[in-house]
């Protein structure tokens, strides 16, 4: 079976998903990295067809969701995204989450630890406030749209710097996801940088999976995962920047697994 698109509907505007219905058990949903879209968890999706059904959700400002208002706070974003999963008559799954998804989804399980059975969290963004207003200060709000076209340019520009090699299937779709997504861009980095991450992981109460590329930019901020979370499970993957969704799959895909292998064993003996 293929994945599919289709749209659910909360009280502030229409949600776009990616949906792979095939396996059983608990499902797993997906919560993508700024500025990407749904899009980049079609790799996994693929290799995970059989497993349990999958669903993969864009968040409001990005892909093919609605459009926010105003400046969201990060429990605007996750209540957004649990209203979505009722109306999908989803009461409870699993969710592998991507860098600012990682903020979502773990808002997401402080909210209603019901509904989130665990977390797997790619590219933790665990920083002090003093860290979090220098990466604030690092990355500049994105340019708007100009009569001479310059912000395509700048935004290329922007996005390219963030390959070690320009990737000619990989670039451009992150290149489209932020020209879509300038407001959006602004809005959510906004709201991760007021976000004290560190606190709100030290609150939930699900099983954990950290995991981190070993070149990610976050990396040198990870071991401080496992010294405060001994109890998560906590992996440093392969090679891949801000793309192990797509550039390091069969590794991710393989954590996962027998992390969810695990998780069944301890909650469905």
């Amino acid at each position: 079976m293929t994945i599919k698109k289709a749209y659910v509907d909360i009280a502030a505007g229409q949600i776009h998903y990616r949906i792979r219905p095939g396996g059983s058990g608990l499902p797993l949903a997906f919560y993508h990295r700024t500025p990407a879209s749904s899009a980049s968890f079609e790799p996994m999706m693929t290799m995970m067809a059989d497993d349990r059904p999958l669903f993969a959700f864009d968040t409001p400002g990005f892909g093919q969701s609605f459009n926010p208002d105003g400046m969201p706070k990060m429990t605007d974003y996750a209540g957004w995204m649990l209203e979505a999963l009722k109306a999908l008559d989803l009461p409870s799954v699993h969710i592998f989450a991507h860098h600012t998804g990682t903020h979502i989804a773990t808002e997401m399980a402080l909210l209603e630890p019901q509904s989130v059975t665990s977390l797997m969290l790619n590219g933790i963004a665990y920083l002090t406030a003093n860290e979090r207003g220098q990466f604030q200060k690092m990355m500049s709000h994105p340019k708007p749209p100009d009569a001479a076209g310059d912000y395509l340019k700048t935004t290329w520009k922007t996005i390219s710097g963030l390959f070690s090699d320009f990737d000619p299937e990989l670039t451009p779709i992150e290149y489209w996801g932020a020209l879509r997504a300038l407001d959006g861009r602004r809005q959510i980095h906004t709201a991760i940088w007021q976000d004290d991450y560190r606190h709100m992981l030290a609150r939930v109460t699900c099983p954990i999976l950290a995991m981190c590329a070993k070149d990610d930019l976050l990396r040198p901020y990870f071991d401080r995962v496992k010294q405060d979370r001994p109890d998560a499970k906590w992996v440093v993957t392969g090679a891949a920047r801000f793309f192990s969704p797509e550039l390091d799959t069969a590794r991710i895909v393989k954590e996962v697994r027998d992390f969810l292998e695990h998780v069944d064993k301890r909650w469905n003996p």
